[in-house]
């Protein structure tokens, strides 16, 4: 058979079928963004963050107790082991939140510096100023050390999560250093609160029990507080 002239007249069974479609997405939500909160709401965040900070070491302080030999502590011994990483602390503090002329804070050079000389201020006179009296700690060089580690490092981890919170999206530019001078903010203000109880007048102790937090809190802020406070 060689003419196959009759296979044209056998229908074609997919004729008049619409061409398959390519089987359309559903349409992506749009990701949910978080609302930024108003100028007078940050305010009040940072306020009650600050406060509830303050109160914390207040309460500890009154719970632990002042130290009693103030009255054999040279006037500039107690100013350079207390009143100083106080002021200190609280100057970085307001440093690191200050929005600048544009809203992206003040200088990295000015804030870099000041995460850096708030520990080492402290460290440096730990271990510089001489022992205003000869004592020897009941509880021994390391127990007492890390007696006082962990009261300090205690004091500063509740203001640091505080920070974390109130700061949530708060630092649109250098983020880790402007995070890292909290952090040196709030381990200074917690170091002074130690130094505040703490009779110990042990350089090595004041470095090991002490000035350890500070660094330690620093490093938090601008490892861990960063990841929050970055917008």
């Amino acid at each position: 058979m060689s003419d196959l002239s009759f296979l044209n007249e056998i229908p074609d069974p997919t004729a008049g079928a619409a061409a398959p479609t390519p089987s359309a997405r559903p349409p992506v939500a749009p990701r949910p963004t978080e609302p930024s909160p108003t100028r007078s709401a940050i305010g009040r965040r940072r306020a009650a963050a600050l406060g509830v900070s303050l109160a914390w070491l207040a309460t500890h302080l009154l719970v632990y107790g002042v130290r009693a030999d103030f009255h054999q502590l040279p006037a500039e011994y107690v100013a350079a082991q207390v009143a100083l990483p106080f002021a200190f602390g609280a100057a970085s503090l307001l440093v690191a939140v200050a929005p600048g002329r544009l809203g992206l804070g003040l200088g990295i050079g000015v804030i870099a510096s000041l995460a850096l000389l708030g520990p080492l201020s402290f460290w440096l006179f730990a271990a510089a100023l001489p022992r205003p009296y000869d004592a020897v700690s009941p509880n021994g060089f390391w127990l007492g050390s890390l007696v006082c580690l962990d009261i300090t490092l205690a004091w500063a981890a509740a203001p640091l999560l505080l920070a974390a919170l109130a700061l949530r999206r708060a630092f649109p530019a250098s983020a880790g250093w402007r995070s890292a001078l909290v952090g040196a903010a709030l381990g200074l203000l917690s170091g002074a609160a130690i130094n505040l109880h703490c009779p110990n007048v042990d350089p090595a102790h004041l470095l090991a029990g002490h000035g350890v937090p500070v660094v330690v809190a620093a490093l938090v802020g601008a490892f861990v507080v960063a990841r929050w406070a970055r917008a």
